[in-house]
């Protein structure tokens, strides 16, 4: 660890202000190299306070990564969380799951500020400019591979509940976003390795993107289907504090797979049920419930029901 993350540390877990004549001593450096240290963090953005006879008080910070910071955070949870930062990935998703063919653990967190060529559901594109939060998860569970939906639905619930510690309460998409004010605010992608002999799989990637900030370069053809966390509720959270809160919330409700008890949180918070949709057929129905597996019900006109699994369903009411 260089003295950059010793200190970008010790001022984010610093409950008041933190003495440079202390971590000088504790990094075996001397007083005039903490000083630099701190004038390159804010000249990366960070508001930093001298205080005297205290020493230095974070006041606030950009969205910079630290992985000692996040290790401390998650330092709870069951899960040994490893992170990896990329400034610019193609895809999250791609290098997860290549990491994963070569063995990488559960828990792997892959993160990049932007995505050249991000990845949504039906092998449509995400757009990922820089300034949002993008990041993959390798998990190695033990399921059928009939559970592949119920993941990202899992997911689903888990990001809404992540949201909602910040004071932010949106809905869900079947199956795999999150809305706020009736635009996008966050997709997720599920991708994985399947065993065909003991049909199961070997492991998941479950990708997350989340719109935190308004981009001046958004595409006008997106301008009216998605949106952003600041620019709806006026709140600006850091990326990495929203990061630690979804993995929290993932841990658990991953465990409740099985016994499908997420569906409580992902239906009372949907924004798809009773509703006409139609689906890439172009059917046409109610959706009136979900399945175990986060299958959508959908009645249609002569009273029967279909469980869409795949596909998509447009609300058109």
């Amino acid at each position: 660890m260089n003295l950059r993350e010793i200190v970008l540390s010790a001022l984010l877990c610093a409950e008041y202000s933190v003495s440079g004549a202390e971590l000088a001593a504790d990094c075996g450096v001397s007083r005039s190299a903490v000083w630099k240290v701190m004038e390159q963090l804010r000249a990366e953005g960070c508001e930093i306070e001298s205080v005297p006879h205290r020493g230095y008080r974070l006041v606030s910070h950009p969205d910079l990564f630290c992985e000692s910071y996040l290790k401390q955070a998650v330092r709870d949870c069951r899960t040994d969380w490893q992170f990896r930062h990329f400034k610019e990935l193609d895809s999250t998703n791609n290098l997860a799951k290549a990491l994963a063919a070569r063995n990488a653990p559960s828990g792997t967190v892959v993160i990049a500020d932007r995505q050249t060529a991000g990845k949504g559901r039906t092998g449509k594109s995400f757009y990922s400019p820089a300034g949002n939060l993008y990041f993959s998860v390798i998990e190695k569970l033990m399921l059928p591979i009939s559970d592949m939906m119920s993941v990202t639905a899992c997911t689903a619930a888990a990001v809404f509940l992540a949201l909602e510690q910040f004071g932010i309460t949106t809905q869900i998409k079947w199956v795999n976003d999150l809305f706020l004010n009736q635009k996008k605010i966050c997709g997720i992608l599920s991708e994985g390795s399947f065993n065909a002999e003991l049909l199961s799989m070997d492991y998941l990637v479950i990708g997350i993107g989340i719109n935190l900030r308004h981009d001046a370069d958004c595409p006008e053809e997106l301008q009216s289907i998605i949106t952003d966390l600041e620019t709806e509720t006026g709140k600006r959270i850091n990326k990495y504090d929203l990061l630690i809160e979804i993995l929290k919330q993932l841990e658990i409700l991953l465990d409740e797979i099985p016994t499908h008890s997420y569906l409580d949180i992902y239906t009372k918070n949907s924004c798809t049920l009773r509703h006409t949709v139609r689906t890439d057929d172009g059917t046409q129905g109610i959706a009136i419930g979900f399945t175990e597996d986060a299958g959508l019900i959908i009645e249609l006109a002569d009273g029967t029901e279909r469980i869409l699994r795949t596909g998509s369903a447009t609300v058109i009411d």
